[in-house]
């Protein structure tokens, strides 16, 4: 898998700038641990990244991430200088030249419910390797939640790491990826093929079914056929935006949606939603969302800090 001398780019989930304990971001452990083996190979390692929200600097110095580098002597760097790839499905995805150029890739998902995706597991963790504020251009491009899938899988095999080993000591349920609540599920899971182990997980989850990238893959019949070694049995509470509806129909859970709000009793008027949003759907000034604008992407909660966007049922 790896010879010595490879150039490694080892790539965690640093959304923001959240400590370690607080289970949004890849814990420095693994992370330390998975360095220390790629040093022992003799490879190259470097670590990667390119934040949702807040700078670089500031991410890896909250996470614990810039510690583990500078005490193991190993280059931390952003994600940036873009290249434009053709995927599958869609074109002229900005993918990092520091992706592109390493000789291989290293993949550290975090265990995590998503609001618009449901999950967030490996495939959907190298979506961070698009540079920037391009992310959120996406969200106007592939404003389906099926064709956002399909992005994220493109993207996937662009990126095509060689292994993926998730975080999943503990992890996150409920509205995350950012403001849902933490919980223990004491997994530590790895595999050659992200697919195969974001299908094993979420079939062990028992929420297969409503997992787009998983039903995604399997529709273009890329996962793989894979054996799983040793067990792992847990239930996990899903993001308020999948009601019991979806779980039966998407026919008739599509009139039944879940809309961001501004909780105005927490909002300190940052304009990080504001900012972040890719249909300019909010104004802050006077704490509204223009629901005509708003795709339901989902980001507005995602990137704020303060838990302050609410996601509350419309019938549409």
């Amino acid at each position: 898998m790896f010879s010595p001398s490879d150039k490694v780019l080892v790539k965690p989930n640093l959304i923001s700038a959240r400590k370690p304990e607080e289970a949004v971001t890849t814990h420095p452990i693994i992370l330390k641990t998975v360095l220390e083996f790629l040093l022992d190979l003799g490879t190259k390692p470097f670590v990667a990244d390119s934040p949702a929200f807040s700078s670089f600097k500031r991410v890896v110095k909250v996470t614990g991430v810039e510690d583990v580098c500078e005490n193991l002597g190993v280059p931390c760097v952003p994600l940036d200088d873009p290249v434009e790839v053709n995927g599958e499905v869609f074109q002229k995805i900005k993918i990092s030249r520091k992706v592109l150029e390493a000789d291989k890739v290293v993949n550290l998902p975090k265990l995590k419910t998503h609001s618009q995706m449901v999950m967030t597991l490996g495939v959907k963790n190298t979506f961070g390797c698009v540079v920037g504020l391009e992310k959120s251009s996406w969200h106007m491009r592939a404003k389906n939640y099926d064709d956002f899938a399909n992005l994220l899988i493109d993207i996937h095999r662009i990126v095509s790491p060689v292994l993926t080993i998730l975080d999943g000591v503990e992890g996150m349920e409920g509205n995350g990826p950012t403001n849902g609540r933490k919980k223990h599920f004491g997994l530590v899971a790895a595999s050659k093929n992200a697919f195969a182990l974001d299908d094993a997980i979420c079939k062990a989850l028992g929420i297969d079914h409503v997992v787009y990238t998983v039903q995604q893959a399997r529709e273009k019949r890329i996962v793989p056929n894979y054996e799983t070694i040793g067990t792992f049995h847990a239930s996990i509470e899903l993001p308020s935006t999948v009601s019991t509806l979806d779980r039966l129909s998407r026919t008739f859970s599509r009139f039944f949606v879940k809309y961001p709000k501004i909780d105005t009793r927490k909002c300190v008027k940052c304009r990080l939603c504001e900012e972040r949003c890719p249909a300019s759907a909010i104004d802050i000034s006077s704490q509204r969302i223009n629901y005509q604008k708003c795709i339901r992407c989902y980001v507005c909660h995602e990137v704020c800090p303060q838990d302050a966007i609410r996601l509350v049922r419309r019938l549409i």
